[in-house]
């Protein structure tokens, strides 16, 4: 420390001026490169991630909002305890025989999955040849208004080659229940 004191001294006052000035601005970019540009590049950092984790949020929102809608849909599409005596199978051949289409159904094959955890789906695939388009449309609306939230998952119509009037229609009616 003595030695750098009797270096200063035998130094003109302006070139001692000129070390000082020298040294403070060393010490302000020392302090600058070491402790405020890591700060203000953490910030920037921090501040991208905020807004990625807005953006993320903001995606949740819309993807619970889709949930409750999707929910509220099934749950208006599953039957509630009262409709847990309704047989599917019975209610179509009850519906054709009102259509008067029973004598042109040539099969009626039940089946049920389960679709999703609580949910199960019973459908009844039928086979109807030989009937007319009235009727069959007739079939299919009384299927389509029923009150107890049935539709038609599957319907493939085929015209009958000896009768251009008739047709030959394969459909899957389904529905869904809690388990």
């Amino acid at each position: 420390m003595r030695a750098l004191t009797e270096y200063l001294a035998r130094l003109a006052p302006r070139e001692r001026l000129i070390l000082v000035a020298g040294g403070f601005l060393g010490v302000i970019l020392l302090v600058w490169a070491l402790a405020l540009v890591p700060l203000t590049d953490g910030v920037k950092e921090l501040e991208a991630l905020t807004e990625r984790k807005r953006d993320a949020v903001g995606e949740l929102a819309g993807l619970v909002e889709e949930y409750q809608r999707q929910a509220a849909r099934i749950g208006g599409a599953v039957p509630k305890q009262a409709d847990r005596n309704f047989s599917l199978l019975s209610f179509l051949e009850g519906l054709s025989a009102r259509s008067n289409v029973k004598g042109n159904i040539n099969y009626m094959r039940p089946t049920t999955t389960d679709v999703a955890e609580g949910i199960r789906e019973h459908a009844v695939e039928i086979k109807v040849t030989n009937i007319p388009l009235g009727a069959m449309v007739e079939l299919l609306t009384a299927v389509e208004r029923s009150p107890h939230a049935l539709r038609v998952k599957r319907l493939h119509v085929k015209r009958r080659f000896s009768d251009a009037s008739l047709l030959d229609v394969t459909f899957v009616v389904s529905r869904y229940e809690e388990i």
